[in-house]
C-alpha cells in the first residue's frame, strides 16, 4: 500500500505534493470525513467459530483512549482477528489528528509494549509488531486510539485501517476496512498461513 509521507517533505515540496497529491479538493472535504471509534473481534477455529466479543475504543472527538481487552471465546491462542472503523454518521472529525495503537498481553500479566502507527498527518504507516512478552501466541489484544490538533497544512481526504496476523515472522495479507467517506465498517478475518496461534499482529492506516 502507498504511504504518503507529508512529515519527512521540506516546506517548498510540501507545497508541490499538497498540490499534486491532493489536486481538486478543498479544505471542506477534511472536515466532511466522519467521527469513529476502532474496534477489533478475535476467533478460533481458523476464524470460522468461538468468536469473542468485539471491543472499542472511544469516539476520536473524546481524546485518547483504549479498548477493553479482546479475546476469542475461551480466552486462548486466538487463530484470527479483524478490525472494525466504526464510523459516526453526521458528527464530524474537523481538525482532529490521530494515530491507532495495540497491546497484546498473554496468561496473567505478561504484557508486550504498545505499539503504533504513525500519525495520520505523518502520511499513517504500519504499526510495529504487537506481540506479548516473548514474542510468542498471544491471548487476547486491545486497541488504542491517540489524538491531537491537525498540525499540517496537508489536507485530509479519505483514510482507512488494516490488520494482519503474524506467525513465525511471517505477516498474512492485510485485511482492510472500508474507506471512512464510504462510511467505514469491519474489515474481513485475518489469519496467518496456516490459520492457526499466531504469534502477533500489525495494524495499518492508509491516509490519502
Amino acid at each position: 500500500m502507498r504511504r504518503k509521507r507529508v512529515g519527512a517533505l521540506s516546506a517548498a515540496a510540501a507545497v508541490a505534493a499538497a498540490v499534486s497529491l491532493f489536486a481538486g479538493t478543498s479544505p471542506a472535504q477534511a472536515t466532511d470525513l466522519p467521527t469513529f471509534k476502532v474496534g477489533i473481534q478475535l476467533a478460533d477455529a481458523g476464524g470460522t467459530s468461538q468468536f469473542g466479543a468485539e471491543q472499542f475504543t472511544k469516539n476520536v472527538k473524546f481524546g485518547n483512549s483504549y479498548s477493553p481487552w479482546a479475546g476469542d471465546a475461551n480466552g486462548y491462542d486466538p487463530d484470527a482477528a479483524l478490525i472494525d472503523l466504526s464510523t459516526v454518521p453526521g458528527d464530524l472529525l474537523n481538525q482532529l489528528d490521530f494515530r491507532i495503537g495495540a497491546q497484546a498481553m498473554d496468561g496473567s500479566g505478561h504484557y508486550g509494549p504498545v505499539q503504533y502507527t504513525s500519525w495520520a498527518s505523518e502520511g499513517g504507516g504500519d504499526s510495529p509488531l504487537v506481540t506479548d512478552d516473548n514474542g510468542y501466541d498471544p491471548d487476547k489484544y486491545r486497541l488504542f486510539l491517540d489524538t491531537r490538533r491537525w498540525p499540517s497544512a496537508a489536507t485530509l481526504v479519505d483514510f482507512r485501517l488494516s490488520i494482519s496476523t503474524v506467525d513465525k515472522g511471517r505477516p498474512s495479507v492485510p485485511a482492510v476496512t472500508p474507506w471512512a467517506s464510504q462510511g467505514g465498517g469491519r474489515s474481513p478475518l485475518a489469519v496467518d498461513v496456516n490459520s492457526y496461534d499466531f504469534d502477533g499482529i500489525v495494524l495499518g492506516l492508509e491516509v490519502q
